[in-house]
């Protein structure tokens, strides 16, 4: 393995590593515009420029691969490399627009940063803001527009569209300083992955249809999570402010997801805007769901299992609650030697939970943890609508029901009229959910839960990674994650202390559960992915520039 130097630090790293790799895994931050991890090094943009000593001139870092003993000084601590940086900038600026108070990218603009860099930045230029250069603006292509005037010519989003989506939807056309990235027709970009486009921009030359004039970056704050719209479980970041979910951004882990993400997963919390959230407890008196306290709603279900007869209960789980909700649910029906028809599948049907709906990351199981559902053994029962037939011949006298309405994709109406049939013919039945709808109306209680980010957790997506998710903002009223209701009514029954936190669940679970043996979640954390951003430079307000 080939050892190189960078400004004095060392390094071993593996064959045909780029010299920019190397420096990042130093910590070491070489400019770049047109390097991006999970795309092919073109180096056009001369950002990237190092001195290599042996070397006549300065290469690219991002196209020239480590040799053994290697040494290279970067713009940190070679002044030609400096003077070239430099140079590169203020050529970029020449035809550059002064949009900086009015662009979306502001706060997280490669360009912006570079220039304000102490090593290699705030320079003065002569350039007449009169002689710029002209092009389109705000070019509305769909879910993104489109800014030629910002453009630096880094290519990534043309390689995107070519290597990643395969559209081909962009391309360069014209020549010199008039050369400008354009969609065909100027029409608009017709490509579920295009929201990818404003996260490899690495200024503000392509932005966001659904962020573009909503929040300034730097109000925003940050929880680490997982898309919970299907089973491949991208890897995301939520920006969040005043309560309120701005946008979600892919987090690069190439394992999973590398650096993208569908624009389904990435839109999917809309749909929990639009849900009717109830913020209490309902429990039935006199024939009528009336708001009570939680006191009061768990009492009235630990009564209801007491006079239950064995072998007469329905417990019915959800693909899209994570894994120490189904693993309390599994732990609590087994104490209470209660449950004969446990299951979250609608029959006993295989399930497709692997099945890919196209060439990328989609996937046709619309639900984030059908993976973990089956590994803690809950996909082994008769199926939903068995037990929905069951309570309609007067056989179930209490059932359960955990239900989330899927984040992309309509609800299942088979699955909705089987949970109904179960909620109404049960002779006691209890619903968790987010969602105030019809079907769960002849309910005797019904307890608001959480919703995807809302609560810490861990999913199982369908290669059997097991995945952390981050609460980003709180939940309405009195609504609680379904592990903690669930770890309560488990405690009542055992008469132990309940669990407090999603931690120590999953640690108890890791324990317990075979497929999940020597896993703990404080590794999960630790081991999220990988901490840059979708353009591929170190971590928003984690820069730490190495300079002096």
């Amino acid at each position: 393995m080939p050892t190189v130097t960078i400004d004095g630090s060392t390094i071993m790293v593996e064959p045909d590593t780029k010299i920019i790799q190397a420096a990042d895994q130093l910590g070491i931050e070489i400019p770049r515009f047109c390097y991006h991890p999970d795309l092919r090094p073109e180096g056009n943009c001369r950002m990237c420029l190092v001195h290599v000593k042996g070397f006549a001139r300065l290469t690219p870092a991002c196209t020239t691969p480590v040799g053994d003993n290697m040494v290279v000084s970067t713009a940190h601590t070679h002044n030609k490399v400096r003077e070239a940086t430099q140079g590169v900038l203020e050529f970029l600026l020449i035809n550059h627009p002064l949009d900086c108070p009015i662009c979306d990218q502001a706060g997280e603009c490669s360009l912006q940063d570079f220039y304000l860099h102490p090593d290699y930045g705030l320079y003065h230029s002569d350039v007449d803001p009169n002689e710029k250069v002209r092009k389109h603006k705000a070019l509305n292509l769909g879910p993104i527009y489109m800014d030629s005037e910002r453009c630096v010519m880094c290519s990534r989003c043309v390689r995107f569209c070519n290597e990643v989506s395969e559209t081909g939807e962009l391309q360069f056309v014209q020549r010199g300083n008039h050369v400008e990235i354009q969609a065909f027709e100027n029409r608009a970009l017709d490509d579920p992955y295009a929201g990818n486009l404003a996260d490899v921009c690495p200024v503000g030359a392509l932005t966001s249809q659904d962020f573009r004039f909503k929040r300034r970056v730097w109000f925003l704050q940050h929880a680490e999570s997982v898309c919970a719209g299907c089973s491949t479980g991208c890897n995301v970041r939520i920006d969040h402010a005043d309560g309120r979910v701005e946008r979600v951004v892919p987090r690069r882990n190439p394992a999973v997801n590398k650096s993208w993400m569908c624009d389904e997963g990435r839109g999917s919390f809309h749909r929990l805007e639009n849900l009717s959230r109830f913020k209490f407890p309902l429990i039935r008196r006199e024939g009528i769901l009336r708001e009570g306290s939680w006191d009061e709603a768990i009492a009235a279900i630990m009564n209801a299992t007491h006079v239950t007869t064995p072998g007469q209960a329905a417990f019915a789980a959800s693909s899209s609650a994570t894994n120490e909700t189904l693993w309390l649910l599994r732990e609590w029906g087994q104490f209470l030697n209660l449950p004969s028809l446990m299951d979250y599948r609608l029959y006993d049907e295989p399930s497709n939970i692997g099945a890919l709906q196209d060439h990328l990351l989609r996937r046709w199981d619309k639900t984030p943890n059908a993976q973990g559902a089956t590994r803690l053994g809950l996909g082994k029962g008769p199926g939903i609508v068995s037990m929905a037939e069951a309570a309609g011949h007067g056989t179930v006298q209490f059932a359960l029901i955990v239900h989330y309405p899927p984040l992309v994709g309509p609800d299942n109406d088979t699955r909705l009229a089987a949970l109904r049939r179960l909620s109404q013919d049960a002779t006691f039945s209890v619903v968790l959910t987010n969602d105030q709808a019809e079907w769960w109306g002849g309910a005797n209680v019904v307890l608001p839960i959480t919703s995807w980010s809302e609560e810490d957790g861990t999913y199982t997506n369908f290669a059997g990674e097991v995945q952390a998710v981050q609460a980003a903002v709180a939940p309405p009223g009195q609504a609680r994650p379904a592990w903690q209701i669930l770890a309560e009514l488990l405690s009542q029954t055992t008469e132990s202390k309940p669990f407090a936190s999603a931690e120590a669940v999953f640690d108890a679970l890791a324990l317990a559960v075979t497929e999940f043996a020597g896993l703990r979640y404080s590794l999960l954390k630790s081991h999220r992915a990988t901490a840059y951003p979708p353009e591929g430079r170190m971590a928003y307000g984690q820069e730490g520039f190495t300079g002096h």
